[in-house]
């Protein structure tokens, strides 16, 4: 066929030479026998042609000359060079393959893979040492030779405008053969090929890894030789720091489906680009919350769960352990922050579905088991042995205890010197400022913990203490709970008792927060406050805590009862009596009867603190008769000394019995009834007398008469005569009176005289219970 026979649209626009070449390839084609100049004169001419198809619009080979029997021809040039010796015949025809390859159509896969057999065989089985001969001739052809071969390939690769993995896995494949050849110059041949063909495909900015990962997993177990095994492992780094993303997903795949750890040794073994690998999964763990962005290019990045996964799998195989600790505050925090995430700050919602994780996978097991690894990585093994016995793992799982477990990861950190725990601290400090990435609760949980230790406290300056208190102002009681907590450990250290006064008025407002958790740590701090009085402080900071403790001696909660009557104690034993003011000693007596009738208290721990509250402020108020009976002495002994030493303050005393006569214990109930009927008056004074004791009792201690027909309450029954001009109220009629009539308080006002009659009230068999 000659060129004139073309269709005139294909021949339009070729130059004079461009339409020679055509004409001698055709002709060339067609002849059986041709010399070695021919030859290279017909490659000569197809690398024309393919560029004169290049810069046309129908860039399509087929239109001029068939491409498949062209690239034939050429295989067999290739095949027929002599694998003794070497010329330029074999690189010019590899050249011819690879510009062949940038022009349409692409190649079809058989032809394709017989191509790069055959480059490579004709490469691979020269005689050895070419590169070291004595003869330049002969290692400048070997040189030009190689690079022929490398181009074909990366023009086979690069047919389409990106790379091609599909190629490059058959090239992979056709190479892995020699890698395990017996002989010594055809695996270097094969490594060094395989080697400058990856480094070229990595170059690429897209590329899907997961193929190559395969085919370096599957011919990984049948290599030998160690210089192979080297240049591979190089190869899978390599690839590696390019494709992070991609080489962890696939090696956690063949992990899972194989449970085959080959590739996870390699890339944890002692190299260059640890750090930056290590620093690569840190990214990722801290790219919270999930986001599925949709975007295909990005369909391949690793989520923090994953790579948690991924460190777990190094960190079981590293020897590199300086880089670990280098990481560590780091890895540990953000690791922390995943699991708050996943567990407590993002709700349960978060578990039912996250973007690329497998169903298979748990992620809080998988993320806690990832930081068991990394403690025990960087040498605390202590610490997890420590966690475990504590129950640590299964309360990090629990929404409703997560709190308890970061609690008792921070206890860990303190059990002994451990070295990490200043860097720790201040990456906190760093994520408290919005600094660094990371959960605050989480640091706050931290750090309030691990304040109890002085060398951390002392670390803390006045901008986290600004920050605490604003945060205190939230309306957010985990983290209210945890500044308060927080606060209350500054008062274990005197170098930071300044920040405790600091975040003092918080603290206060705190104890009236609804949240029960909130008001047992302000209690804690409060105590804190307590224990650091000093001489100097104002009597208004005493009044004002006074104020605050004194409504929970009567609260429902045992426990806020507790700590109320025994903070009070503690105040009253920090106060002496010249610095007894006015204003402060009316708290006092307004303290002094329901302390008493506390004595009563069903709690145990709550009556002994009465009594020791009692004991302080009898200390101060220098009554020394009512000291001496609060040590050891009965409720009834006690209160009768009360009266007698203190007359002048018995209307006082009445009107806090009365509000009493409801209290929910029908112990302290029976003791403000009997308090209160030790009053009598005849001659229209108040005095005091023992009341009178009915001989007939219950079992239970109470008259039958004293029990009430609604709700199981004791019903008082007083007998009382009111002289308000001239009304007055008969026992019957006061009787009458329903629980909690709101005139019953008020019966008390300063121009009234009350008298209590003799009347029976029931005896007990026995004092009440101290």
């Amino acid at each position: 066929m000659d060129v004139n026979d073309l269709p005139k649209a294909a021949r339009l626009g070729f130059l004079p030479s461009e339409n020679a070449a055509l004409n001698f390839i055709l002709r060339f084609l067609k002849s059986k026998n041709q010399d070695e100049a021919t030859k290279m004169a017909f490659l000569k001419c197809v690398i024309i042609l393919c560029s004169a198809v290049k810069s046309r619009e129908l860039n399509n080979m087929d239109y001029y000359c068939s491409k498949a029997i062209l690239a034939e021809r050429v295989e067999m040039l290739i095949l027929e060079e002599p694998a003794v010796s070497i010329s330029s015949m074999r690189q010019q025809a590899m050249f011819c393959i690879m510009e062949m390859s940038r022009v349409d159509p692409k190649f079809q896969p058989l032809q394709r893979m017989e191509l790069i057999q055959s480059g490579i065989f004709s490469l691979f089985s020269l005689p050895p040492n070419l590169e070291n001969d004595n003869n330049r001739d002969i290692i400048r052809l070997y040189s030009q030779t190689v690079r022929a071969l490398d181009e074909m390939l990366q023009g086979l690769m690069t047919e389409t405008e990106n790379p091609s993995m599909l190629v490059f896995v058959e090239i992979t494949e056709i190479i892995m053969p020699w890698i395990l050849s017996n002989k010594i110059f055809e695996r270097i041949r094969a490594l060094s090929t395989l080697c400058r063909q990856l480094r070229f495909i990595s170059s690429f900015p897209e590329l899907r890894v997961s193929d190559v990962i395969e085919s370096i997993h599957y011919n990984l177990g049948f290599i030998r030789d160690l210089c192979a095994i080297q240049v591979i492992e190089k190869t899978l780094q390599e690839l590696t720091q390019k494709y992070t993303d991609e080489v962890m997903l696939m090696l956690i795949t063949i992990q899972d489906r194989d449970q085959d750890r080959k590739l996870w040794k390699i890339l944890a073994a002692p190299a260059k680009g640890y750090d930056t690998l290590l620093n690569h999964l840190l990214m990722r763990l801290q790219a919270l919350p999930f986001q599925d962005s949709g975007n295909p290019s990005k369909s391949l990045e690793i989520n923090p769960v994953l790579a948690g996964r991924a460190l777990n799998e190094l960190l079981l195989d590293s020897s590199s352990k300086l880089e670990v600790e280098i990481f560590y505050p780091w890895l540990f925090m953000a690791l922390l922050s995943l699991i708050s995430f996943l567990v407590f700050e993002g709700g349960n919602q978060t578990l039912q579905e996250l973007p690329g994780v497998p169903e298979y996978m748990n992620p809080v097991s998988c993320t806690i088991e990832t930081l068991k690894t990394l403690i025990c990585s960087a040498g605390y093994e202590y610490q997890v042995s420590f966690m475990k016995n504590q129950r640590t793992w299964e309360l990090l799982a629990n929404p409703e205890e997560y709190l308890k477990g970061i609690s008792m990861i921070a206890k860990s950190l303190t059990i002994r010197s451990c070295w990490h725990i200043r860097p720790i601290v201040s990456l906190i400090f760093s994520i408290l400022r919005g600094n660094e990435e990371g959960s605050l609760i989480t640091a706050l949980a931290i750090l309030a913990e691990i304040l109890q230790k002085t060398e951390v406290a002392i670390m803390t300056d006045e901008t986290i203490i600004e920050l605490l208190k604003r945060w205190a102002q939230k309306n957010d009681p985990v983290i209210q709970q945890l500044v308060l907590k927080a606060a209350g450990n500054f008062g274990l250290h005197k170098e930071t008792t300044k920040f405790l006064r600091m975040l003092q008025p918080c603290i206060l407002n705190c104890c009236f927060s609804k949240h029960f958790s909130v008001v047992e740590e302000a209690f804690l701090a409060l105590r804190g406050i307590i224990c650091n009085l000093t001489w100097t402080d104002s009597v208004t900071l005493l009044i004002e805590i006074s104020c605050i403790l004194r409504p929970f001696f009567d609260d429902e909660s045992e426990e806020l009862r507790y700590r109320s009557v025994d903070m009070f104690g503690a105040l009253l034993a920090k106060v002496k009596k010249r610095f007894l003011m006015a204003p402060f000693r009316y708290q006092v007596h307004c303290s002094l009867v329901p302390l008493m009738l506390h004595i009563q208290d069903e709690n145990t721990s709550v009556a002994n603190a009465s009594r020791d509250g009692l004991f302080h402020a009898a200390k101060i108020l220098v009554c020394p008769r009512f000291k001496s009976v609060c040590i050891n002495k009965d409720m009834f002994t006690i209160g009768m000394t009360l009266l007698e030493e203190q007359k002048d303050k018995i209307p006082w005393f009445l009107s806090q019995s009365l509000s009493y006569f409801h209290y929910p214990q029908s112990g302290i109930r029976l003791a403000a009834v009997w308090l209160t009927t030790a009053y009598l008056d005849t001659d229209g004074t108040l005095l005091c007398r023992q009341p009178k004791i009915a001989p007939d009792c219950c079992t239970d201690g109470m008259s039958e008469s004293f029990k009430v027909e609604h709700h199981s309450h004791v019903a008082v029954r007083v007998g009382i005569q009111c002289f308000s001009g001239s009304a007055h109220l008969t026992q019957h009629q006061f009787m009458q009176i329903p629980p909690g009539f709101p005139g019953f308080s008020s019966l008390l006002v300063s121009n009234r005289t009350i008298v209590f009659r003799d009347i029976h009230i029931p005896q007990f068999a026995k004092p009440f219970p101290n």
